[in-house]
């Protein structure tokens, strides 16, 4: 087959396959947690691992859990904690990220590379951006 129309078929058989699905697995900022955004995020993480640990931040202590995802379902097993003492802005942030990863039903990243978190309802509990690995 001659290079060009080697290329051709390439081309189009890219043209028509789907975009690969967007994974929850990595590193995120939590920007929203239940219906208002975070104060303060300099520590509000959470990273999926792609093996099923749940790892994170909630502004005031680190947190740790099991999660499973079938396509956009998500189960997130009991969250463990530390319990630092911290101030009242951090501990309010903490019990909304908490209640967020309790409701949680279902996980999808958005076009826009956003990962939200819904209840079974439908309802948005909380938001989050990729940090992207540092090079």
């Amino acid at each position: 087959m001659p290079v060009a129309a080697l290329a051709a078929v390439l081309a189009a058989c890219s043209a028509v396959a789907p975009p690969p699905a967007r994974s929850v697995a990595g590193l995120w900022r939590i920007e929203q947690a239940r219906s208002e955004p975070l104060l303060d995020k300099r520590h509000a993480r959470l990273v999926f691992e792609p093996d099923g640990r749940l790892g994170g931040h909630t502004s005031c202590n680190v947190l740790t859990a099991a999660y499973t995802l079938a396509g956009d379902r998500l189960a997130i097993g009991p969250v463990a904690i530390t319990r630092r003492t911290c101030p009242e802005l951090q501990r309010e942030q903490e019990d909304r990220v908490l209640t967020a990863l309790e409701l949680a039903a279902t996980a999808r990243v958005r076009d826009d590379g956003i990962l939200e978190l819904r209840d079974a309802d439908g309802r948005g509990v909380l938001r989050a951006t990729r940090i992207e690995a540092a090079p």
